[in-house]
């Protein structure tokens, strides 16, 4: 079975928004779980997003950010990318 895993680039200084979408998508797929396949990666891809629309619609983030999630697939293997302004701040991938 797989299992989704996050690792981030900024380990020791995360902003408050980012613990709590790393809480909500570890506690929703802990309950569902997930598969390495495309549907599942564009579902988790869409959770992220409305999570990311909400705290703006809260004004979590700062109206400046950009936040964004993209796919990534290489090699064979898929990642979720949340980013900020372009830069790379967490990213989601499976493991076996």
């Amino acid at each position: 079975m797989t299992q989704l895993r996050h690792y981030s680039m900024t380990p020791n200084d995360k902003p408050e928004w980012l613990l709590r979408l790393q809480f909500e998508v570890c506690q929703h797929y802990a309950l569902r779980g997930i598969e390495d396949t495309p549907e599942d990666w564009l579902a988790l891809q869409d959770f992220v997003d409305a999570f990311i629309h909400s705290i703006y619609v809260r004004k979590d983030i700062n109206v400046r950010s950009d936040v964004a999630a993209d796919l990534l697939t290489e090699d064979g293997e898929t990642r979720l990318i949340v980013k900020r302004n372009g830069k790379p701040l967490q990213v989601y991938y499976m493991q076996k």
